[in-house]
């Protein structure tokens, strides 16, 4: 039994040696530099302004509304009749409801397409960097770190492989 023993740690010891004498291929990926630099997230960006553009302008109109009417009211409201005037609050009360509620419902669908626009982009970036993995045969790539050297820095590859895919996307073929 202990002639076994010793055999088995003799061949761990010789496969963790042969292990350590290939080395470990490392790549770094500085995840701050690829959310600023990326092609991606501008077009998500410039995407959901366009989606956003009509219902902010409609904001826009209800506030501009509800200002002439507030302005309407100090100005006129010493020679208005009662009924005129509480007709013209009943109307500013309900455009700054109106107005209350648009505004919830964009921001909380503003929120939910950012987030699903961050998870689409993590999720492609997750993609690009483990085909440069593969690709290159790197044993660990690492995302979040303190130090990473130029040596074992593969953040430009990344940003190169989604340039192409935000050109591929934008392209007129497609």
């Amino acid at each position: 039994m202990k002639i076994l023993i010793h055999t088995i740690a003799i061949l761990l010891a010789m496969f963790a040696a042969h292990v350590t004498a290939q080395g470990l291929k490392i790549g770094y990926v500085d995840g701050l530099r690829i959310e600023k630099e990326s092609a991606l997230p501008a077009r998500e960006i410039e995407q959901m302004k366009k989606e956003f553009a009509p219902r902010e302008q409609r904001l826009q109109e209800l506030q501009k509304q509800g200002l002439e009417l507030q302005a309407e009211i100090e100005k006129e409201g010493l020679t208005m009749g009662p009924a005129d005037k509480q007709a013209k609050e009943k109307r500013m009360a309900a455009l700054s409801q109106q107005f209350e509620q648009l505004q919830r419902s964009v921001a909380e669908d503003l929120e939910v397409r950012k987030s699903e626009a961050r998870a689409r982009f993590l999720a492609e970036t997750t993609a690009i960097i483990k085909g440069i993995a593969e690709a290159g045969k790197y044993d660990l790539i690492v995302q979040q770190a303190i130090y990473g050297s130029p040596h074992i820095d593969i953040t430009e590859q990344v940003l190169k492989e989604m340039a192409k895919r935000a050109e591929s996307a934008t392209s007129p073929g497609k």
